[in-house]
């Protein structure tokens, strides 16, 4: 189970979801609110007040869905990890599946990083790569010339020409 999940199966006790989150103080405070509202609805039971009751009883209600509520909305950010964080767990990857022999599941690595950032010329030059040991020539010309296109420092021009000639040579 996520961290999303037992974060929102804690909220349905207010307070503990907020305190697994790391939000303490609302947490506490969360659940002091709905605790002094329970111990108000049972006062109000023994002492035959209706009216405290209703009153108590939606304090309570109020304490338990906003506790719910708000824990789904912080566990937004536990579905999706920042666009970096997933290029670079990807990247590394299908480096590893490349290192390994593995350029089928190498290949479909270095794709999902170019559908996180099209721009992303390390991950085109892998691409390129990974399609030449799959014996694709056509694919990694064409990856590695889309690569010297946007490649403005030209970080990877001397192995592209390296690549390239070595394509065209082999033709």
């Amino acid at each position: 189970m996520g961290k999303r999940w037992k974060a929102l199966l804690l909220a349905l006790v207010p307070g503990l979801g907020h305190l697994y989150v790391g939000r303490h103080w609302r947490g506490l405070l969360t659940f002091a609110l709905f605790a002094l509202a329970v111990n108000g609805v049972y006062a109000a039971w023994v002492m035959d007040e209706l009216f405290v009751g209703d009153l108590c009883r939606g304090g309570a209600a109020a304490a338990w869905c906003y506790s719910v509520a708000h824990i789904a909305y912080l566990s937004r950010q536990f579905r999706r990890k920042p666009v970096k964080e997933r290029k670079d767990y990807h990247f590394k990857r299908g480096l590893t599946h490349y290192l390994a022999g593995a350029f089928d599941l190498a290949k479909a690595e270095f794709l999902t990083v170019l559908k996180l950032d099209p721009m992303d010329v390390d991950a085109r030059f892998h691409l390129g790569m990974t399609f030449k040991a799959l014996g694709d020539r056509r694919k990694a010309a064409k990856a590695f010339k889309r690569c010297l296109a946007d490649d403005i420092d030209a970080k990877w021009k001397w192995e592209i020409d390296t690549e390239m000639a070595g394509l065209t040579s082999t033709k």
